[in-house]
């Protein structure tokens, strides 16, 4: 079945039809930004940026209220695009990806992956293994590409087993707000399309070579961040745990329209929170400004976001 674009665009593509910024297409060619975790090679590749404008992101929080927070942190007042960082671990004979971007039809300033890693050398080909932290359109849609092929011909795929069954449920499009129905369908579409090569997991199993699943559910029902660990260092990539420089770190507890389980969602944040700023954990937040890398510092009775 091809996807249905007029579904997708009569959710959340309709929802954003009226962008709070001009939308182009992202600057190709963005060199990855790379670390080392012990004896993992890390690279952060760039899919280009969403638009999502404040009033959608937080339904429930006067403008004034959000425009206040953000430029008490040295942000616009409406609000910046959020980024699309995708991290890739190399160690061994393995190429990992965690996540596989937005693809081509999803949102115009987003589906920057492919060109990106072929700017920096990436084969597609040479891609292992894709751990999804959730069956958003943003992280799960680019593991096809336009033709309905895999993107990474040689990869298998883990999902965790909760996020795999509300994603298939035929009953979840129909159980969706309006703005998530046609993604949906899409992620639906897709899932099933790499069925016979994916691996459903759970929260603490090792899902690739230094690689495992940490519980961060709310923002949907199984989603997961992953943890990179090697030779006694750590780095956590969130997905989307943490999704604001301002607004997850200094207000986890304003309700987020994307996340499916609010409440559950505050808890999963602050305990996030606490646990990064703790444990002086390093992490890549999918969204998060270019490349999303830092760590979380308490601020008095809240948190920041530094950039490393």
């Amino acid at each position: 079945m091809a996807l249905d674009r007029r579904h997708v665009l009569t959710g959340i593509g309709a929802a954003l039809s009226a962008p709070m910024w001009p939308v182009r297409n992202a600057r190709a060619a963005i060199a990855p930004f790379r670390r080392k975790v012990g004896a993992i090679e890390v690279a952060v590749i760039s899919d280009g940026t969403l638009n999502v404008p404040l009033s959608l992101a937080l339904p429930e929080t006067p403008s004034a209220e959000a425009a206040a927070l953000l430029t008490s942190h040295g942000l616009p007042a409406e609000g910046m695009p959020p980024q699309i960082n995708v991290t890739l671990v190399k160690i061994g004979g393995e190429t990992i990806l965690i996540d596989a971007g937005s693809g081509g039809n999803f949102q115009p300033t987003a589906g920057k992956l492919a060109e990106n890693m072929e700017a920096a050398g990436i084969d597609p080909a040479s891609v292992t293994k894709v751990v999804f932290t959730h069956g958003h359109a943003d992280h799960l849609w680019g593991a096809i590409d336009e033709f309905d092929e895999e993107r990474f011909p040689k990869a298998s795929y883990v999902i965790a087993a909760p996020e795999w069954d509300y994603w298939i449920d035929p009953n979840t499009p129909d159980a969706s707000p309006d703005w998530l129905k046609g993604m949906a369908l899409g992620s639906a579409r897709i899932l099933k399309r790499l069925e016979r090569k994916i691996e459903r997991r759970k929260a603490g199993d090792a899902v690739a070579p230094g690689l495992s699943y940490v519980e961060t559910v709310g923002h949907t029902p199984g989603h997961m961040a992953v943890m990179v660990e090697s030779q006694g260092e750590r780095l956590l990539v969130g997905g989307d745990v943490l999704t604001h420089p301002a607004i997850s770190f200094a207000k986890p507890d304003w309700r987020m329209r994307a996340d499916r389980d609010h409440d559950r969602a505050v808890v999963t944040r602050k305990r996030m929170l606490d646990r990064l700023a703790t444990e002086r954990l390093d992490m890549v937040g999918f969204h998060l400004p270019w490349p999303g890398h830092g760590r979380v510092e308490r601020s008095g009775t809240a948190y920041r976001f530094v950039a490393v």
